[in-house]
Protein backbone atom coordinates (compact mmCIF):
# COMPACT_ATOMS: atom_id res chain seq x y z
CA UNK A 1 0.00 0.00 0.00
CA UNK A 2 1.49 3.81 -0.90
CA UNK A 3 1.88 5.82 1.59
CA UNK A 4 -1.13 7.56 0.45
CA UNK A 5 -3.79 4.91 0.45
CA UNK A 6 -2.47 4.14 3.82
CA UNK A 7 -4.08 8.10 5.23
CA UNK A 8 -7.30 6.95 4.91
CA UNK A 9 -6.63 4.00 7.41
CA UNK A 10 -4.93 6.14 10.01
CA UNK A 11 -7.22 8.89 9.98
CA UNK A 12 -10.15 6.56 10.56
CA UNK A 13 -7.92 5.16 13.24
CA UNK A 14 -7.78 8.25 15.30
CA UNK A 15 -11.51 8.67 14.85
CA UNK A 16 -12.21 5.11 15.85
CA UNK A 17 -9.58 5.96 19.13
CA UNK A 18 -11.38 9.47 19.71
CA UNK A 19 -15.13 7.82 19.44
CA UNK A 20 -14.00 5.25 22.30
CA UNK A 21 -12.64 7.59 24.27
CA UNK A 22 -15.56 9.58 24.12
CA UNK A 23 -17.63 6.71 24.86
CA UNK A 24 -16.02 5.75 27.80
CA UNK A 25 -15.96 8.97 29.06
CA UNK A 26 -20.04 9.41 28.52
CA UNK A 27 -20.52 6.18 30.18
CA UNK A 28 -18.02 5.69 32.73
CA UNK A 29 -19.83 9.13 34.52
CA UNK A 30 -22.93 6.89 34.90
CA UNK A 31 -21.33 3.32 35.90
CA UNK A 32 -17.57 3.28 36.89
CA UNK A 33 -17.95 -0.33 36.01
CA UNK A 34 -18.53 -0.06 32.55
CA UNK A 35 -17.59 -3.15 30.61
CA UNK A 36 -15.32 -2.90 27.36
CA UNK A 37 -18.10 -4.37 25.58
CA UNK A 38 -20.38 -1.95 26.09
CA UNK A 39 -17.90 0.98 25.39
CA UNK A 40 -17.55 -0.30 21.85
CA UNK A 41 -20.79 -0.63 21.83
CA UNK A 42 -21.36 2.98 21.94
CA UNK A 43 -18.47 3.93 19.86
CA UNK A 44 -20.19 2.11 17.14
CA UNK A 45 -16.75 -0.57 16.38
CA UNK A 46 -16.03 -4.22 17.23
CA UNK A 47 -14.19 -5.56 20.27
CA UNK A 48 -11.93 -6.18 17.76
CA UNK A 49 -10.88 -2.03 17.23
CA UNK A 50 -11.29 -1.39 20.97
CA UNK A 51 -8.69 -3.94 21.55
CA UNK A 52 -6.38 -2.94 18.61
CA UNK A 53 -6.38 0.68 20.26
CA UNK A 54 -6.59 -0.10 23.83
CA UNK A 55 -5.46 -3.69 24.65
CA UNK A 56 -7.08 -3.56 27.93
CA UNK A 57 -9.36 -1.58 30.40
CA UNK A 58 -6.24 -0.26 32.43
CA UNK A 59 -5.18 0.73 28.86
CA UNK A 60 -8.43 2.78 28.12
CA UNK A 61 -8.18 4.59 31.54
CA UNK A 62 -4.93 5.59 31.20
CA UNK A 63 -5.70 7.27 27.85
CA UNK A 64 -8.86 8.91 28.78
CA UNK A 65 -7.06 10.03 32.12
CA UNK A 66 -4.33 11.89 29.92
CA UNK A 67 -6.89 12.99 27.49
CA UNK A 68 -8.74 14.67 30.64
CA UNK A 69 -5.63 16.04 31.85
CA UNK A 70 -4.74 17.58 28.24
CA UNK A 71 -8.35 18.92 27.82
CA UNK A 72 -8.11 20.50 31.71
CA UNK A 73 -4.62 22.13 30.73
CA UNK A 74 -5.83 24.01 27.53
CA UNK A 75 -8.93 24.82 29.04
CA UNK A 76 -7.04 26.40 32.00
CA UNK A 77 -4.77 28.15 29.34
CA UNK A 78 -7.27 29.81 27.71
CA UNK A 79 -8.07 31.18 31.05
CA UNK A 80 -4.76 33.51 31.31
CA UNK A 81 -4.97 32.49 35.50
CA UNK A 82 -1.65 34.64 35.88
CA UNK A 83 -3.54 37.76 34.21
CA UNK A 84 -5.39 40.15 36.23
CA UNK A 85 -6.54 40.33 39.87
CA UNK A 86 -6.26 37.14 41.48
CA UNK A 87 -10.45 36.43 41.82
CA UNK A 88 -11.43 37.27 38.40
CA UNK A 89 -8.70 34.62 37.52
CA UNK A 90 -10.23 32.38 39.73
CA UNK A 91 -13.17 33.31 37.98
CA UNK A 92 -12.08 32.90 34.80
CA UNK A 93 -10.50 29.50 35.34
CA UNK A 94 -13.31 27.47 37.31
CA UNK A 95 -15.49 28.86 34.60
CA UNK A 96 -13.60 27.36 31.65
CA UNK A 97 -12.56 24.20 33.36
CA UNK A 98 -15.38 22.93 35.54
CA UNK A 99 -17.63 21.19 32.57
CA UNK A 100 -14.25 19.33 31.23
CA UNK A 101 -13.78 18.03 34.39
CA UNK A 102 -17.20 17.08 34.61
CA UNK A 103 -17.25 15.27 31.54
CA UNK A 104 -14.79 13.04 33.05
CA UNK A 105 -16.14 12.56 36.43
CA UNK A 106 -16.24 8.87 36.34
CA UNK A 107 -12.58 8.69 36.67
CA UNK A 108 -13.01 10.32 39.84
CA UNK A 109 -14.32 7.12 41.45
CA UNK A 110 -12.41 4.76 39.63
CA UNK A 111 -8.54 6.38 39.56
CA UNK A 112 -7.62 7.18 43.24
CA UNK A 113 -8.41 3.23 44.13
CA UNK A 114 -6.81 2.31 40.59
CA UNK A 115 -3.66 4.79 40.61
CA UNK A 116 -3.09 4.91 43.77
CA UNK A 117 -2.64 8.75 46.19
CA UNK A 118 1.27 9.48 44.58
CA UNK A 119 0.75 8.13 40.86
CA UNK A 120 -2.51 10.07 40.72
CA UNK A 121 -1.05 13.35 41.82
CA UNK A 122 1.91 12.91 39.48
CA UNK A 123 -0.47 12.18 37.03
CA UNK A 124 -2.95 15.24 37.24
CA UNK A 125 -0.24 17.97 38.30
CA UNK A 126 -0.16 19.33 34.99
CA UNK A 127 -3.52 20.05 35.42
CA UNK A 128 -3.23 21.46 39.35
CA UNK A 129 0.02 23.45 39.00
CA UNK A 130 -1.50 26.62 36.97
CA UNK A 131 -4.30 26.63 39.97
CA UNK A 132 -2.06 26.03 42.84
CA UNK A 133 0.21 28.93 41.45
CA UNK A 134 -3.06 31.20 41.49
CA UNK A 135 -4.08 30.72 44.52
CA UNK A 136 -0.42 31.48 46.08
CA UNK A 137 -0.27 34.66 43.90
CA UNK A 138 -4.10 35.19 45.32
CA UNK A 139 -2.82 34.81 49.06
CA UNK A 140 0.01 36.93 48.18
CA UNK A 141 -1.32 39.63 47.27
CA UNK A 142 -4.26 39.36 50.25
CA UNK A 143 -6.75 38.31 48.26
CA UNK A 144 -7.34 34.95 49.47
CA UNK A 145 -7.02 33.60 52.61
CA UNK A 146 -3.58 33.35 53.78
CA UNK A 147 -3.98 30.88 56.66
CA UNK A 148 -5.05 28.31 54.33
CA UNK A 149 -2.41 25.96 52.32
CA UNK A 150 -2.43 25.97 48.90
CA UNK A 151 -3.39 22.76 48.34
CA UNK A 152 -5.72 22.29 51.14
CA UNK A 153 -7.81 24.74 49.19
CA UNK A 154 -7.40 22.90 45.70
CA UNK A 155 -8.87 20.12 47.25
CA UNK A 156 -11.83 22.03 48.11
CA UNK A 157 -12.05 23.89 44.98
CA UNK A 158 -11.74 20.42 43.14
CA UNK A 159 -14.38 19.17 45.20
CA UNK A 160 -16.93 22.23 44.71
CA UNK A 161 -16.24 21.33 41.56
CA UNK A 162 -16.99 17.65 41.36
CA UNK A 163 -20.44 18.70 43.65
CA UNK A 164 -21.55 21.31 40.63
CA UNK A 165 -21.24 18.06 37.74
CA UNK A 166 -22.82 15.62 40.51
CA UNK A 167 -25.54 18.63 40.41
CA UNK A 168 -25.96 18.42 37.09
CA UNK A 169 -25.69 14.44 36.39
CA UNK A 170 -28.94 14.00 38.96
CA UNK A 171 -30.74 16.59 37.45
CA UNK A 172 -31.21 18.80 40.30
CA UNK A 173 -29.20 21.90 38.66
CA UNK A 174 -28.77 23.00 35.15
CA UNK A 175 -25.62 24.02 33.61
CA UNK A 176 -26.13 28.02 34.54
CA UNK A 177 -27.36 27.19 38.06
CA UNK A 178 -24.22 24.69 39.22
CA UNK A 179 -22.15 27.32 37.63
CA UNK A 180 -23.07 30.46 39.62
CA UNK A 181 -23.37 28.01 42.65
CA UNK A 182 -19.64 26.75 41.82
CA UNK A 183 -18.36 30.26 41.86
CA UNK A 184 -20.45 31.45 44.59
CA UNK A 185 -18.66 29.14 46.62
CA UNK A 186 -15.39 28.77 45.27
CA UNK A 187 -15.26 32.50 45.94
CA UNK A 188 -16.41 32.19 49.64
CA UNK A 189 -13.64 29.76 50.31
CA UNK A 190 -10.80 31.17 48.93
CA UNK A 191 -11.15 34.42 49.86
CA UNK A 192 -9.25 36.41 52.58
CA UNK A 193 -11.19 37.11 56.04
CA UNK A 194 -10.15 40.73 57.30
Amino acid sequence: MSRFEDRPARADARRNAQRLLDAAAELLAVDPLVSLEQVAARARVSRTTLYHHFPSREALLDALTSRSVSEVCAALESARPTEGAPAEAMDRALKTTWQVVGRYRGLVLINPRRLGRDELRRRLEPALEPVRSLIVRGQRSGAFDPELAPDWLLGVLTDIIHAASTQISAGTMDATSAERALLRSAAAVVRAHR
